[in-house]
């Protein structure tokens, strides 16, 4: 989706309502706010381990050095499909480039941000036609983008989550800007 986005054809996002029913508490933001957002990257560093005494043993940490020796973060939706991150975590291992999920990716590593236009709360399959398209489903590539969409939802939140219909904050935003890390 990080393509669409950077293609400009996600425009909105969805997701489930996580409070009990009767509290809508809008973690997402106001119109007028600004969202970075995550995707994977790659950075260059290493891995070394560090004892954490609350649980009372060594665990893996890695040691973003991108910017200290120069380089910039790459993203995954950019490199060609032959690219692969060489590092693996060993001990004592040179710095190199590591494949890291979105969910560590640091604020300063983060390209792009967006605006928010709209909050709203609706039923998941109350999406129309237009918001599947606004979601990132490309005109023309499939015969129903909403049950394209489907698919999608389902495998980010797994079998069923479909027809469980739940309550899901939809988010409407406009692309900000593309910002350079390096």
């Amino acid at each position: 989706m990080v393509r669409a986005l950077l293609a400009g054809t996600k425009t909105q996002t969805r997701r489930a309502l996580r409070q009990p029913a009767g509290v809508e508490r809008n973690r997402f933001g106001e119109p007028g706010d600004l969202l970075w957002v995550r995707e994977t990257f790659f950075a260059f560093g290493r891995w070394t381990t560090r004892f954490n005494p609350r649980k009372q043993r060594d665990e893996w940490v890695f040691i973003d050095m991108t910017r200290a020796s120069g380089h910039a973060w790459r993203y995954a939706a950019d490199e060609a499909p032959g690219f692969a991150a060489q590092g693996r975590r060993a001990l004592d291992a040179a710095p190199c480039w590591h494949k890291r999920t979105a969910l560590f990716m640091p604020r300063a590593a983060s390209r792009i941000l967006l605006r928010i236009a709209e909050v709203r709360i609706e039923s998941l399959q109350d999406i129309s036609l237009a918001d599947a398209l606004a979601e990132g489903i490309a005109p023309g590539t499939v015969a129903d983008p909403v049950l394209a969409y489907r698919g999608i939802w389902e495998g980010i939140n797994g079998p069923g989550s479909w027809e469980a219909n739940p309550l899901v904050w939809v988010v409407a935003f406009k692309m900000q800007s593309l910002l350079a890390n390096g």
